[in-house]
């Protein structure tokens, strides 16, 4: 018997002998004891104090898992591309299995997990069109929106914002970049033409699926808020030669943007928490 069931132990007959409980009452108080040391119970796995606590098995499985890791570092540039692309398909998919595991166990590693992931998934597509020579006007594009169809299913199945609004922003990426090379001279009227019927599209849909669809109605939201400004980014960012009078008009529209958010809060707000 450890100290710490010992103490537990004592503690318990001490108690009841002090207070004479009834067998019910005791009953009672060691079901609150025993829900007190579970809710003080370290939940996570890599916490210093069950590292402190583990068998040699924990610590062999993470020499395992960081030996693997540097392994796969070192010489995935030798292996034969069907190895390459098996190799980080499996890391992604136990990155993102496991992100799915913790979801409800351990909200923290869910989320780091998914983001290593999600990391992981642009680094080795960037590695492999380098690798390979690849011709990188075409490839990066598939990459982008290979991902960002990727996180806003993952960031929706796995209930994760910021990955579903990340995998907009990379589809509102490749928008740019299509529009940006198809018409490279277009006016700042054009850029509000292209962007805005998105902005009231995302923003439509979320209120559209606010009580349909659980947790959705904040991101598209979100990215609908986003594509307020993006003419003015567009036109900033990715374009040259537009006048410095956008800078101003970016200001304005912002100011615009917060305006409307003030003024229309009661209605915005309560179907975003919904």
């Amino acid at each position: 018997m450890n100290l710490e069931k010992r103490d537990i132990i004592i503690k318990e007959i001490q108690y009841w002998r002090k207070s004479r409980l009834l067998p019910e009452q005791y009953c009672d108080f060691l079901t609150n004891l025993y829900d007190d040391e579970d809710a003080n119970k370290d939940n996570n796995p890599i916490s210093l104090r069950n590292l402190q606590q583990g068998s040699i098995k924990i610590w062999l499985f993470s020499f395992g898992i960081i030996s693997l890791i540097f392994l796969i570092s070192l010489y995935f540039s030798v292996f034969p591309w069907p190895l390459q692309l098996a190799t980080a398909l499996s890391v992604l998919i136990i990155c993102y299995g496991y992100s799915a595991v913790y979801e409800d166990r351990n909200n923290v590693i869910s989320l780091i997990l998914a983001g290593l992931g999600s990391v992981l998934t642009l680094g080795f597509g960037l590695w492999l069109i380098d690798l390979h020579d690849l011709d990188p006007q075409l490839w990066r594009p598939i990459l982008i929106g290979c991902c960002g169809l990727l996180w806003c299913i993952l960031g929706f199945l796995l209930r994760i914002g910021l990955l579903q609004y990340c995998g907009f922003a990379f589809w509102a990426l490749l928008y740019a970049g299509f529009f940006g090379g198809r018409s490279p001279e277009a006016s700042i009227f054009e850029l509000e033409f292209l962007w805005l019927p998105l902005c009231v599209l995302m923003v439509w849909l979320s209120w559209l699926l606010h009580h349909k669809v659980r947790g959705v109605a904040s991101v598209y939201f979100a990215v609908g808020v986003s594509l307020w400004i993006m003419p003015e980014l567009d036109a900033l960012l990715l374009r040259q030669d537009y006048p410095q009078w956008i800078s101003l008009m970016l200001i304005l529209k912002i100011a615009a943007g917060l305006a409307l958010l003030f003024g229309f809060r009661k209605k915005w707000i309560t179907w975003v928490a919904t």
